[in-house]
């Protein structure tokens, strides 16, 4: 098999689960074979990831909410980047999109808020990034969860009792779904009828305040998921390489001057 080079993009396979028909459908591919770096600057706040994981846990959320989703994802703006909020099992965080993208073990697709609910102020992006702003650090709901998955399995719902209090504990479509209500005064609402501990990922997908855009891949070829410290030539302390959503600037030895003396940038 050929190897790509350096800087290569490779569009990713298409899936194996051919056999099961969901009740909602995978973002295509972009016709054009476009990246996450390629399509990151169209990237609204507000917009979403929504992930299928390749791991058993991940394939039973998937069986019991009937979709091809697992996990949920909140995107966002600041400045020139792109970031990601979710409730995942180290808690409530705040991550590059371009990391979750490469480092994800499954597949990721970007789905964005309808225009429309922009444009009629059903939505205060400045709310929603309050919001889950508010709640980083926040553990993960793992009892939570569980109890979802056998609520869904015995087919009850938890009525409506969403508290405005901070919770102890969230898991991801909890914590999206809450900072989404707080976004937008209960209207954008994923699960009307119930609490937000009974809102799955397929909730996000199904709730018609979402449009489908791509699948995602990373485009970086693995620059986006590298170690964040190098050691540059000629010295012995590892320094930060950044990372701009890009493109990462590398490790570079120091400048000297008479007598060896460090020269400090102006």
């Amino acid at each position: 098999m050929e190897t790509p080079g350096v800087g290569a993009t490779v569009a990713p396979a298409p899936s194996k689960k051919i056999g099961r028909r969901w009740k909602v459908h995978r973002a295509p591919p972009h016709p054009a074979g476009l990246s996450y770096q390629d399509l990151r600057d169209q990237i609204r706040t507000g917009d979403l990831l929504l992930f299928r994981g390749n791991r058993i846990f991940s394939d039973a959320i998937e069986r019991l909410s009937d979709s091809p989703y697992s996990h949920v994802a909140i995107l966002a703006r600041w400045n020139d980047r792109v970031i990601a909020f979710q409730a995942d099992t180290q808690g409530v965080q705040l991550l590059p999109a371009s990391k979750m993208v490469c480092k994800y073990q499954g597949k990721v697709d970007w789905w964005s808020l309808k225009q429309k609910l922009r444009e009629d102020g059903i939505f205060d992006p400045k709310a929603l990034l309050d919001a889950s702003l508010t709640l980083l650090g926040i553990k993960y709901g793992y009892w939570t969860l569980i109890k979802l998955g056998f609520r869904i399995l015995l087919g009850r719902a938890v009525p409506r009792k969403d508290a405005h209090a901070t919770p102890d504990s969230l898991f991801c479509s909890q914590f999206v779904s809450r900072c989404f209500r707080a976004a937008s005064h209960d209207v954008l609402d994923v699960n009307p009828n119930a609490d937000d501990a009974c809102t799955s990922p397929a909730n996000f997908a199904t709730s018609g305040f979402f449009e489908q855009r791509y699948a995602l891949f990373d485009g970086s070829n693995g620059q986006a998921c590298r170690e964040m410290l190098e050691t540059p030539f000629g010295r012995n302390r590892p320094d930060v390489v950044p990372w701009d959503g890009l493109a990462r600037r590398p490790a570079t030895a120091p400048a000297h001057g008479p007598a060896g003396q460090s020269i400090k940038p102006t």
